[in-house]
């Protein structure tokens, strides 16, 4: 008496092929999502070496804030790499070595960058990078974080 049970609808023998060869599953690729870039302020040096730099007062005045602030947003909506590809933000490494400035964290092993073209060629916030966050540290209208011999004059 070897009864055997009906099988289920889904359990019924497929009559063709396979649609691929056994054993040769290929696995989609996702790329790893990189956080965007956020700003914070909380290392910014309030009157002190200006000059050579700027307080949010003078740039509010020359209308540079406003500039800065619509730049900070646009690249909130990139990540690091992107933001660094599309040349809105250069990193130095180091603290530059000729600078109008002084560095206020001479201990720490920092990663120096600035935000370019703020108001113009010449307008930079300077600051540093850990990970995805940019301090802002100093407000640069005139060029001085990053001193370099002038091209073609």
């Amino acid at each position: 008496m070897n009864k055997t049970k009906p099988l289920h609808s889904n359990m019924k023998p497929h009559g063709g092929k396979l649609s691929r060869p056994a054993n040769n599953r290929t696995e989609r690729q996702v790329e790893e999502e990189k956080p965007l870039m956020l700003f914070s302020c909380k290392d910014f040096q309030y009157n002190v070496q200006i000059p050579p730099g700027q307080s949010y007062d003078d740039w509010e005045q020359k209308r540079r804030l406003a500039t800065a602030l619509n730049k900070f947003t646009a690249i909130c909506n990139l990540n690091r790499m992107e933001a660094e590809q599309q040349k809105l933000i250069k990193v130095y490494g180091k603290f530059p070595p000729k600078s109008a400035f002084q560095n206020p964290f001479p201990d720490q092993d920092l990663e120096w960058a600035v935000v370019m073209k703020i108001g113009g060629q010449k307008g930079r916030i300077a600051g540093h990078l850990i990970g995805h966050v940019f301090y802002v540290v100093f407000l640069d209208a005139d060029h001085k974080f990053y001193l370099s011999e002038k091209k073609n004059t």
